[in-house]
This record gives structure tokens, sequence and C-alpha cells, in this order.
């Protein structure tokens, strides 16, 4: 015959205060049986029910449901992740390519860089501009280098040929992804008879990018 939740309460009120004690001794592995969920009647006396020779001793500390819903799985941080690892690998090959047309012209104390990649087989379409993390981050790359200034376009002059052109005006195009390395074209300008146009081949290992040489033709004047 099953006793009421008042009955069962009662119960439980007059073995509680016998009981107690010995709950506070019991092995851990007897105070982790099985839990019974119960009418708000008899959960107002007792709560996590604990088994003593055959006695019922129980002890209530409830917490009230939150209410709040378990976060939606997404998939966005795997995608965001992804683009910034593409961006960081673009930055460092470009990077490597200003570098490598730096050297090409050393001596400077400062180059000027067009803030955007000229299209490919391009000297004037601009491309979509860097952002300023990607400049930030080209120009700390490169800063035991040689000193960058980004600029929107090369000044002009009344006589582009003089000896004082300013300058040197450094550029880069976009990267051209190929089996197993990648291209860049690259210039640097310094008058009309101090000049370079080319293409340079670029290698990653070990998760740096080096120029390797060049494609095509370089042009000098």
């Amino acid at each position: 015959m099953n006793k009421s939740d008042e009955e069962l309460g009662e119960l439980l009120r007059e073995t509680f205060a016998s009981k107690e004690n010995q709950a506070d001794s019991l092995p851990a592995a007897i105070k982790a049986g099985t839990r019974r969920r119960f009418s708000p009647a008899l959960a107002a006396a007792a709560a996590v029910v604990l088994v003593l020779g055959g006695a019922v001793v129980v002890r209530q500390n409830l917490t009230p449901p939150t209410g709040l819903p378990a976060p939606a799985a997404t998939t966005t941080g795997h995608a965001e992740t992804a683009e910034a690892i593409a961006l960081t690998e673009d930055i460092r090959i470009w990077a490597a390519a200003i570098e490598a047309i730096i050297a090409r012209e050393p001596g400077s104390t400062t180059y000027y860089v067009l803030d955007a990649p000229l299209q490919n087989g391009s000297t004037a379409a601009r491309g979509k501009p860097f952002t300023d993390a990607q400049k930030t981050a080209i120009t700390g790359l490169l800063a035991s280098k040689a000193k960058l200034e980004w600029i929107a376009k090369r000044p002009p002059l009344a006589d582009p040929c003089a000896p004082n052109a300013g300058g040197p005006f450094v550029t880069v195009g976009a990267i051209v992804r190929r089996a197993g390395h990648v291209e860049v074209d690259a210039s640097i300008w310094r008058g009309c008879l101090a000049a370079r146009w080319l293409t340079f081949r670029l290698d990653e290992k070990a998760g740096t990018w080096n120029v390797t040489g060049t494609v095509g033709p370089e042009a000098v004047s």
C-alpha cells in the first residue's frame, strides 16, 4: 500500500533527528545513491535520499532552474579562424615581396609603398586597398629592414626624370597561387632611369615564405 506524500514526510521528520548524524559519516559511494524526484509537499521535508539500515534520511538543497537555453552549435568560429590564417599568410607573402624588391635598390632611409596591390599585369590599376591591420603588420615585419610609409599614389612631379624625383616608390601586385608556390608582381621606382618591374616566385617552408626566384623577364630602366 503506497503512503501519501504527507505520511512519507511525517516518517522522514521522525527519522531525521536520529539518523541525520549517520549521514555525515557515510562512505562517499553510499552518499552517491539513487536520487528521487519529490512532489512539493514531500520536498519541503527532504531532498537527497540516503539509505541507512532500512531508514530514510533526507536533506534538501534544491537549486531552481535558470531557464537559460544551451548555447547553439555554430561553425562561425571555424570560418573566422580559417580567414585569419589566410590573411596572416598573405601578409607574410607581401612582406617578403616588398623586402625582396627593396633589396634591389638598397640604401634609402624610407620606402614609399602604394597602399593597395596593383592588378596583375598593370602598373596603374589598383586592387582592394590594404587594411590598416595589414599595413601595420607588414610594416612591423620589415621594421628591422627598412622604414615604410604608405601612400595612395605616387605624387606628381614636374619632371619625373629629374635626379631628385623622390621615392623610392614600391608597388606589389595581387597574390597568384600556383601549384606549390605563389607569384607576386613587384616594382620599385626612383626615376625614369632607376626603376625595376618583375614577378617574384615565393615558396613556403616551415611556415615561412621566401622569394626563391623570378618568373618571366625583369624590366630595368
